[in-house]
C-alpha cells in the first residue's frame, strides 16, 4: 500500500480509536457512551440549526473560545519567551525567576481561573488572563532549556567566519531554539484549551465550556460528546493546518531520524 507512512499511521490510529468507541457504545447505553453516529448527528444539528451564526449559535461559541485561546496563548508566548531567554542567558536571571516559574507550574489551573474571575469579573479579559498565566510557566521552561542547549561551538565558528551579530542570531541561534519554541507553542495550546473551557464552564456565558456546562445540566451525554468532538476538530485543524506546516517549513534543514 503506497502513501505517506506518517499519514497512514495516523489513519490506522483513528480507525482503532473509532473501533474502540463503537465497541464501548455497543456495551453501554447511549446516555453513558453515545455512538459515533449519534454524536455526529448532534454536531450536524448544532452547526446547521437556524441561528447557528447568531449570538448564541454554535459558531459564535466556537469563535469566542478560539479568540480567548489565541489571545491567552499570545500573552503566554510573549512573556514566556522573554523570561525564558533571560533565564537561559543569565545566571542571575535564572536564580531570580526559576523558583517563581516552578511555583507557577505547580499551582492548579482551576485556581488561576477562579482568581482571575474574582479579580476581573466574568468577562473575556479574565479568561485571557487565566489562560496566559496558566500557560506561561510551561512556555518559559521550554524556552529556558532551549536557550541553555544552544551549541556555543557553532556560535564561536560563526564569529571566526566574521558573521555579523544579526546574522549569528538569525542563522545560528534561532534555528537551534525554533524546535523548543514550537514545542512550547504546541504544549501551551493544549493547556490553553483546557483552562479556557474550564473558565467558561465556571463563570462565562459563552464559549464551548459554557455549552458543555449547559448540556451537562440537562444530562445530555450526546451533546456533551458532540461539543467535545467539535473542539477536538478545531484543535486538529490548528495543529495540522497551521502548526505542522510551519514546523515543516522552519525545520526543513533538519535531517530525519531513522531507527
Amino acid at each position: 500500500m503506497k502513501g505517506n507512512p506518517a499519514s497512514l499511521q495516523r489513519l490506522y490510529s483513528a480507525i482503532l480509536l473509532l473501533l474502540v468507541w463503537i465497541a464501548l457504545a455497543s456495551v453501554f447505553p447511549p446516555h453513558i457512551v453515545p455512538g459515533p453516529v449519534v454524536v455526529l448527528e448532534n454536531v450536524w444539528e448544532n452547526v446547521t440549526a437556524q441561528g447557528a451564526f447568531s449570538s448564541q449559535g454554535a459558531f459564535f461559541h466556537i469563535y469566542k473560545t478560539v479568540l480567548r485561546v489565541v489571545l491567552g496563548l499570545v500573552f503566554a508566548m510573549i512573556w514566556g519567551t522573554a523570561i525564558g531567554v533571560v533565564m537561559g542567558v543569565s545566571a542571575r536571571g535564572e536564580k531570580f525567576f526559576d523558583g517563581w516559574v516552578m511555583v507557577g507550574l505547580t499551582i492548579p489551573a482551576i485556581v488561576y481561573g477562579m482568581v482571575t474571575l474574582m479579580w476581573f469579573g466574568l468577562n473575556d479579559f479574565a479568561a485571557v488572563m487565566a489562560i496566559g498565566v496558566t500557560a506561561f510557566p510551561s512556555v518559559c521552561i521550554n524556552i529556558w532549556h532551549g536557550v541553555k542547549d544552544i551549541d556555543m561551538q557553532l556560535v564561536d565558528m560563526a564569529k571566526v567566519f566574521q558573521l555579523q551579530r544579526g546574522e549569528i542570531v538569525r542563522k545560528v541561534i534561532l534555528p537551534q531554539i525554533v524546535p523548543f519554541i514550537l514545542a512550547a507553542t504546541r504544549y501551551a495550546l493544549g493547556i490553553s484549551w483546557k483552562i479556557c473551557t474550564t473558565v467558561e464552564l465556571i463563570g462565562m456565558s459563552s464559549g464551548v465550556g459554557f455549552m458543555l456546562n449547559y448540556w451537562f445540566g440537562l444530562f445530555s451525554m450526546p451533546q456533551v460528546f458532540a461539543w467535545t468532538f467539535t473542539f477536538m476538530v478545531v484543535l486538529f485543524l490548528i495543529e495540522f493546518g497551521i502548526i505542522k506546516p510551519v514546523e515543516r517549513h522552519l525545520l526543513a534543514w533538519r535531517p530525519a531520524v531513522h531507527v
